[in-house]
């Protein structure tokens, strides 16, 4: 029996595309569990996240698992990017409809997260929606425009709606041409299985992260200072990473490309990749074979010792790895003092507009010691212009 169940050719590098799609439906299952009980009102929408989480059995649980999935569907996506580049199934041709598909679930999911963050409607919601307008309102003619539209078409219904039906849809979608067409031809629920043993120790830490580390929400019996959970990585806030530029860069005219509109750029010359390097890989063995009859000495070494399959497998490895650590570690970059860098939906960098041009360092706290003292930046959070 256990045979029978046994993945095939087991190995942690070879399910993270499964590890993925796992974690979409786990997120699609916390979320069904907590649509039976959020109102998507003003008054009472944070009210009900906060009866989820002190009073519903197994809600502060189901909530926080619906929290940290998409972090580890994050590194699992990375991974599963990174290895297909290395394979380079852009030149695949029988593949290039799953290379377009898997690189346009980048939006939705985008989305998804930054939907997911504003309609608890707690503080972080309240600021979120602050900093997306100004940063969209760096754009060069579209800018202000688009900053209006994204004030004025909010309500917490509104965005509800887009999180809980028109993102799921789309994402679905994609998912079946991405996947799910070719998996119900080879048995999905056996597929799922297999996956679900291998992805054992990446789920025990899911419900550890979920079980212990818990959004506070318990307030105003237990108020949340700004400045707690400094330095721990909050998984709502990976979205800051294509933000670090508006954080780091003071003033440059690069900004709204480098956060903005290079991302997308580069989202959508990759995806479309396999459509416009037709023919690339009849040249790429064209030039493996005639590589490999020039070859000699040292080169020639060199290419056996890469073809043997540990010496791959090691690279590939080191490779995956590095860039992975290095992306989150961006990640943390932009999280790890994110009270601090709240400062910037109010104090935009990019334009020093806003409540007003903020101090020269306005984010130091060696420089400005009322930045370590939590009550002066709770009054300057909720009253900005009469505590500064």
């Amino acid at each position: 029996m256990l045979e029978n169940i046994k993945p095939d050719n087991a190995h942690w590098r070879h399910y993270f595309g499964g590890l993925a799609f796992l974690m979409i439906i786990l997120q699609l299952l916390t979320g069904l569990f907590l649509i039976f009980f959020y109102e998507p009102t003003l008054a009472d929408a944070y009210k009900t996240v906060q009866k989820i989480s002190n009073q519903i059995y197994g809600g502060g649980l189901i909530r926080n698992l619906h929290r940290w999935t998409p972090a580890l569907l994050l590194i699992a996506v990375l991974v599963h990017t990174i290895r297909c580049f290395l394979r380079k199934d852009f030149i695949n041709q029988q593949k290039r409809v799953l290379w377009l598909t898997g690189f346009l679930l980048f939006l939705p999911i985008f989305f998804l997260i930054v939907t997911g963050l504003i309609i608890p409607w707690e503080w972080k919601g309240y600021w979120f929606l602050e900093m997306i307008p100004n940063y969209f309102g760096t754009l060069p003619v579209i800018g202000d425009s688009l900053k209006v539209f994204f004030m004025d078409s909010y309500t917490i219904p509104r965005y509800y709606v887009l999180h809980i039906l028109l993102f799921p849809i789309v994402t679905f979608i994609l998912v079946d041409y991405h996947m799910l067409v070719k998996l119900r031809k080879r048995r999905i629920f056996r597929y799922l299985l297999k996956h679900v043993i291998v992805a054992l120790p990446f789920l025990i830490l899911l419900f550890y992260l979920a079980a212990v580390m818990q959004i506070p929400s318990a307030d105003p019996e237990e108020v949340p200072m700004p400045l707690e959970g400094q330095n721990i990585i909050a998984p709502e806030w990976y979205f800051l990473l294509i933000l670090l530029p508006f954080m780091y860069l003071k003033n440059s005219p690069w900004l709204p490309f480098l956060s903005i509109i290079g991302p997308l750029v580069v989202l959508f010359v990759v995806a479309f990749m396999p459509y416009y390097l037709k023919g690339w890989e009849a040249k790429e063995e064209g030039f493996k074979t005639e590589l490999h009859h020039r070859a000699t000495g040292i080169r020639l070494i060199w290419h056996k010792a890469m073809r043997n399959s540990a010496v791959k497998k090691i690279a590939t490895a080191i490779v995956v790895a590095g860039i992975t650590f290095f992306i989150i570690g961006l990640v943390y970059l932009g999280s790890h003092n994110s009270p601090t860098f709240g400062c910037n939906s109010c104090h935009n960098l990019s334009r020093g507009e806003r409540l007003g041009i903020p101090p020269q360092f306005f984010k130091d706290r060696s420089k400005l010691p009322l930045l370590n003292d939590n009550e002066w930046m709770m009054r300057h959070w909720y009253y900005p212009n009469e505590v500064w």
